[in-house]
């Protein structure tokens, strides 16, 4: 998870989780609870069965992904490659949180607190989780990742957490045994240079411009291409689009917490109005 205005952070800028609800035209009004909104999506990460084996079964897909890209030298995993020289130097572009990484200890924290996502205060919390490098491993993350390295195929780990933070997610990989490269920068944070804002694309192509980019693995749409500000119908649009990408050079990892679709149902100018605008939303 990075910082509190990248676009795949929580959509509700939340505070103390308040007993007040909100009205709406369109449908009736629910409890604001802001709090318990990420309950359960956290719970399901944690605890299910379920969870683990959609991880288990991302990662045993993007195992037979790299083995067919191998195979196929005119095989492109990335928009933004525009060479196609297949003598290049063959990698894998993939996000960090909630796709390599498990962040949901800092969910847990916060539901224990009785307090979500709330901008004001988000920095300091979150670098106080960043800090402790304790993130855990998604299920069979760090295998695939380390069978790609087997294969030739370095990981490049394109990642919203600010370039300060670079210290402790490598610590962090480095505990958990992901594969970091020992001759170039692999680890690709926001705001390292000046280009590299939260939308990620400038990242993708500056990897793709010297290497083979076989798969792009990620748990929001903008890993893969740019979404941001698109409504709920566009991204639709863009999934229709790209169908015969997923599960082949795109594998995506499933993130019920947070991500950028949040802001296609945003409305609201206050935690309890946007819970309620996620309510109308709902399909009846």
């Amino acid at each position: 998870m990075p910082t509190a205005d990248a676009n795949d952070v929580p959509m509700a800028a939340v505070t103390t989780a308040s007993s007040s609800s909100t009205s709406t035209a369109s449908t009736a009004t629910v409890p604001c609870n802001t709090v318990n909104a990420i309950l359960s999506s956290t719970l399901w990460v944690q605890q299910s069965a379920e969870y683990r084996a959609s991880a288990l079964q991302a990662y045993a897909a993007a195992r037979r992904a790299l083995d067919a890209a191998l195979a196929d030298k005119s095989w492109t995993g990335a928009d933004e490659e525009k060479n196609d020289d297949p003598s290049q130097p063959p990698v894998i572009v993939l996000d960090l949180d909630e796709t390599a990484i498990d962040n949901t200890a800092f969910e847990a924290r916060l539901i224990e607190q009785g307090a979500d996502y709330d901008p004001k205060t988000f920095d300091a919390t979150w670098a106080t989780w960043s800090g402790e490098s304790a993130a855990r491993a998604i299920p069979g993350a760090a295998e695939f990742l380390n069978y790609a390295k087997s294969r030739g195929v370095t990981p490049y780990y394109v990642t919203n957490r600010l370039e300060k933070e670079e210290a402790n997610v490598r610590r962090n990989l480095e505990t958990l045994g992901f594969p970091l490269s020992d001759t170039e920068d692999t680890l690709l944070m926001r705001e390292e240079r000046k280009e590299w804002t939260s939308d990620k694309t400038s990242r993708r192509a500056f990897v793709a411009s010297t290497h083979r980019v076989l798969l792009l693995l990620g748990d929001d749409l903008n890993d893969f291409t740019n979404a941001r500000e698109k409504s709920a119908a566009e991204r639709d649009a863009i999934i229709q689009n790209t169908r015969d990408r997923w599960g082949t050079r795109w594998i995506i990892i499933p993130n019920p917490i947070y991500g950028s679709w949040e802001r296609a149902f945003q409305g609201g100018d206050n935690p309890c109005a946007q819970l309620q605008t996620k309510v109308n939303a709902l399909r009846k």
